[in-house]
C-alpha cells in the first residue's frame, strides 16, 4: 500500500497502517503485478478496510485438503524435518566440514582466510580451498577479482571431477604478476591428488589461458557476469542439480540454495526489488532458477523429492518479510542486521506472536554471545504452513535423504 506522503508498506494481517492508501499494488505468483488506484471520490475510508481484508484473506489462505483447527498436539510430533536435521546455514566452520566430507572432495580443506570478511564482504565466511595453499599465499590473489571472489571449489563429483566458481580478472590486474599466477594454479589444482579430474570453472571471465610459452593471458571480459553472484548461482546449481542425487532431495535442495545462493552472496535484495534499491538492478535470477527447477521436476517427477507446491511456497516466500534469507545481499550484510531495529516480538502466521529469546549464549551457526535473537530462517517451515500444507510439499515417490537416487 502506498500514499504520496509516505513510503510504500508491505502489508500483513498484522499491519497496521497510519496512512489511508492511494494505492495498492498486488504481487501475483505468475509474476502479474496489479495496481488499484484509489480516487478522491470519497471512498478512501473504504480503501483501508479493503487493503487490509486483502491482507487477512491472504494470511488465511488455506491450501486445498486443509482442515481448519488442526490439533495443536500434532503440530509438536516429530516429523520427518526434525529426523532430518535443520538446514545448514553455512555460517559456521562445521557446516562446510561437513558438506565436504558428504561430497568426499580429497585434496580440498576448508579456509577460514575470509571468517571475519575483512578478504571479501560478498563470499561467505569459510571457503573451499586446494589442501596445499596456504592462507597466506590465498590472501595475495583476492585484489585481482572483481568484488575480490576467488576461485574456490563449489562442488565434487564422485567420479572426481571439481566444479569451481569464481569472478572474472579485475581490471587492472597484472597478468604476469606471480600472484596472479598462484591464481591460475588454484583453477587447474589438485592434479597430483585425482590425476582422472576433468576440471570445470565457472567464471565471469574465463580466466587461467595460457599463450604457446605458457604465461597466463588476460582473459576475454563478459559484461553479462562479471561478478559471480547471478548466472554463476543459477549454472553452479543447475549443474548440481542434474549431477547430484542428494540436491533433488527435499534437505538436500534448501541446503543447495542456501550455500550457492545465500551464502554465496546472490544479492537478493537488490535483484527482488526489496528495500529502495535501483530498479536497473532488479532481475529475477532466483526466480529463473526456480523455473528451471520446475520444467525439472514436471518432465522426472520420480527424480526429485519435493513438489511443484513446495517450489511456489519457496518462490512466495521470497517477498515475505518475515524472513532474513532473502533480504540481504550477502552474508556479511546479514550478519550485520541479524535483526531489525525496534523489533521487540516477531509474528508468524502460524505460531502467532513471539518474545525474542533471552540474550546470551552461542547462537547457531556461531553468532557472538550477547546478541539478540536470529532472524527466521526461510527454512523454518513450521512456522508459517501447517502440518498438513507442509505434507503436499514432499513427493512420496521421490527420493528421500541418504542412498543415491537415479539422475534424470
Amino acid at each position: 500500500a502506498a500514499c504520496s506522503f509516505a513510503k510504500p508498506k508491505v502489508l500483513t494481517a498484522a499491519s497496521s497502517l497510519k496512512f489511508i492508501p492511494e494505492e495498492l499494488a498486488v504481487h501475483c505468483r505468475d509474476f502479474r503485478l496489479l495496481r488499484f488506484h484509489f480516487h478522491e471520490s470519497g471512498l478512501q475510508p473504504q480503501a483501508f478496510r479493503v487493503a487490509m481484508a486483502i491482507a487477512q484473506a491472504r494470511e488465511a489462505a488455506t491450501w486445498p485438503g486443509h482442515a481448519d483447527g488442526e490439533d495443536e498436539e500434532e503440530e509438536e510430533e516429530e516429523d520427518e524435518e526434525e529426523e532430518e536435521g535443520p538446514t545448514p546455514l553455512f555460517e559456521s566452520l562445521h557446516d562446510w566440514e561437513k558438506e565436504l566430507k558428504r561430497q568426499g572432495a580429497v585434496g580440498w580443506r576448508v579456509s577460514a582466510v575470509n571468517e571475519r570478511f575483512d578478504m571479501a564482504t560478498s563470499l561467505p565466511r569459510y571457503l573451499w580451498v586446494p589442501s596445499r595453499l596456504l592462507d597466506k599465499d590465498l590472501k595475495r590473489v583476492f585484489a585481482h577479482f572483481e568484488e575480490r571472489r576467488v576461485p574456490r571449489l563449489c562442488w565434487h563429483h564422485p567420479g572426481g571431477s571439481n566444479l569451481l566458481r569464481t569472478a572474472g580478472f579485475h581490471a587492472a590486474s597484472e597478468p604476469q604478476r606471480e600472484d596472479v599466477r598462484r591464481a591460475r594454479w588454484l583453477r587447474c589444482w589438485p592434479r597430483d591428488t585425482a590425476p582422472s579430474c576433468c576440471k570445470v570453472t565457472l567464471a565471469a571471465a574465463r580466466g587461467g589461458s595460457t599463450d604457446p610459452t605458457g604465461r597466463p593471458q588476460r582473459p576475454p571480459r563478459r559484461p553479462a557476469e562479471p561478478h559471480d553472484r547471478d548466472f554463476n548461482c543459477l549454472l553452479a546449481s543447475l549443474a548440481q542439480l542434474l549431477a547430484d542425487p542428494h540436491a533433488r532431495t527435499l534437505p538436500g535442495f534448501q541446503s543447495l540454495v542456501q550455500r550457492e545462493w545465500v551464502a554465496a552472496g546472490h544479492p537478493f535484495a537488490r535483484r527482488l526489488g526489496l528495500g529502495r534499491p535501483s530498479p536497473r538492478d532488479e532481475a529475477p535470477v532466483f526466480l529463473l532458477f526456480l523455473d528451471c527447477t520446475w520444467q525439472l521436476v514436471r518432465q522426472f517427477p520420480g527424480c526429485f523429492g519435493f513438489t511443484e507446491s513446495y517450489l511456489l511456497a519457496l518462490h512466495d516466500s521470497s517477498f515475505v518479510p518475515y524472513f532474513s534469507t532473502f533480504l540481504f545481499n550477502c552474508q556479511w550484510q546479514r550478519g550485520r542486521n541479524s535483526r531489525p531495529p525496534g523489533s521487540a516480538q516477531s509474528y508468524t502466521p502460524v505460531s502467532g506472536w513471539r518474545e525474542p529469546a533471552a540474550a546470551g549464549g552461542a547462537q547457531q551457526g556461531g553468532s557472538p554471545p550477547g546478541r539478540c535473537r536470529r532472524p527466521l530462517s526461510v527454512w523454518d517451515w513450521r512456522l508459517r504452513y501447517s502440518r498438513q500444507q507442509r505434507s503436499h510439499f514432499r513427493n512420496p515417490a521421490g527420493p528421500r535423504a541418504g542412498p543415491a537416487a537415479p539422475g534424470p
